[in-house]
């Protein structure tokens, strides 16, 4: 085993639910997923991420099932890797939220590592949901 120091431990992930797209929303709402179609949220953020030069030190990521389901949503975490920020998971209408939803994960993550961010208070616009355990 060999350790490794991945551009983004310096920043950190955008995880995505795939289960969300691909089980959930096409079972529980087929209107919603005729309106998604074939639009991916991680691609979708992978690709801007490029385009704007913040890839390698942020990567969007695949998950399986986070189990925090929202009807019709997708759920994301952004989790910072800097010391005093805790991930926060949000659920996001993929089409209308993507453009805010990036916009959060590059002040969140696309600063430098010791920027005041403000994980602490929710994005305008999106459900935050918090662990009961933790209260994070």
């Amino acid at each position: 085993m060999q350790p490794i120091k991945p551009k983004w431990t310096n920043s950190g992930l955008v995880l995505v639910c795939e289960r969300c797209f691909k089980e959930r929303i096409p079972e529980e709402d087929p209107d919603k997923a005729a309106e998604i179609g074939d639009f991916h949220l991680r691609d979708w953020l992978k690709k801007r991420l490029k385009e704007d030069g913040h890839w390698g030190k942020v990567r969007a990521i695949s998950t399986s099932c986070m189990d925090v389901c929202a009807p019709g949503r997708v759920t994301v975490v952004i989790d910072p890797k800097t010391e005093g920020k805790h991930a926060q998971a949000y659920v996001v209408d993929p089409l209308p939220d993507k453009e805010q939803l990036y916009n959060l994960i590059v002040r969140v993550l696309g600063e430098t590592r010791n920027d005041e961010t403000t994980m602490d208070r929710p994005a305008a616009g999106f459900e935050r949901y918090e662990d009961e355990v933790t209260g994070r």
